[in-house]
């Protein structure tokens, strides 16, 4: 964690107009023809890029640009970076098949167990350096600048915000270009679930100063959940992917009804970890 001290109000509003304002722009260019949408995937790395300079902006040595990295990984960190998207996707997956909305998918393209493995792999790798880029960003500069402000539950709600606002006009741009029928419904999902995660991802920074855990937990999410559910907003398709369709156009409101679900244990360790009273940040 940062020395948080010296990083005043000004710097952290500072850091929340300048990335929210990068992040729109890139997408406007790109929804209005002016770049290729090869650009938006440098949109994960704007919030890293931002703390950086915002970090020099501060007069931090160089040693505490590298904190987050360099920082001892805990055990107990780890075990919740892998253990939260696992149960998210796992239970979500039972309340689809116990609840009729979703069905198990018959393995129409014949693809080999080795070669799923090998797609895993892959996105697992790829996925890494813009997992890092927005997890420097949220969790090694701004989460735990917010907590010395405003504790751990406000922070938290306020990063989800900040995580959710920056990601979803790329969200409605996507599903607009795809052909969704309803992407700004959609869209406003998404962010709800970005908000509703953070507080598992904030609860995993909580327990390491290296930020290593949170982009693990980050990059199981953006590979298992894909894996288990359609990619695609519309499961008929036959590129849609994953194990699990669903009867709705879109398994987010699955995913986001658990990840609700876990808040309120996450507010209640918040309040054992700093003292809070449950429920007095939100």
């Amino acid at each position: 964690m940062f020395e948080q001290d010296v990083v005043k109000g000004e710097y952290i509003l500072g850091y929340i107009l300048a990335l929210l304002g990068l992040s729109w722009s890139l997408v406007a260019l790109v929804a209005s023809g002016l770049l290729s949408f090869f650009w938006l995937t440098l949109l994960p790395f704007i919030p890293g890029l931002a703390a950086f300079l915002f970090l020099s902006l501060e007069g931090h040595p160089v040693e505490v640009h590298a904190r987050p990295l360099l920082a001892r990984v805990t055990v107990p960190s780890v075990l919740v970076a892998v253990a939260y998207p696992l149960l998210l996707v796992g239970l979500a997956a039972l309340v689809a098949l116990g609840t009729g909305l979703g069905y198990l998918k018959p393995g129409e393209t014949g693809t080999g167990f080795a070669a799923m493995l090998a797609i895993g792999g892959v996105a697992f790798l790829s996925a890494i350096p813009a997992s890092l880029g927005q997890e420097y960003g949220y969790r090694g500069y701004l989460f735990p600048a917010l907590v010395y402000w405003q504790g751990r539950t406000m922070a938290t709600l306020s990063v989800g915000v900040v995580w959710g606002l920056a990601t979803a006009p790329v969200s409605y741009l996507v599903l607009s270009v795809t052909g969704s029928d309803d992407p700004l419904a959609l869209a406003l999902l998404g962010f709800l679930l970005v908000v509703a995660v953070s507080f598992a991802f904030s609860f995993c920074a909580s327990l390491s100063a290296s930020i290593l855990p949170v982009t693990l937990m980050n990059v199981l999410l953006l590979t298992v959940v894909p894996a288990v559910f359609p990619a695609s907003w519309d499961p008929r398709m036959p590129a849609a992917g994953g194990l699990i369709g669903v009867t709705w156009p879109s398994p987010l409101p699955l995913l986001l009804f658990v990840a609700l679900a876990f808040v309120p244990v996450f507010l209640w360790l918040f309040g054992e970890m700093d003292g809070e009273v449950v429920g007095d940040g939100l």
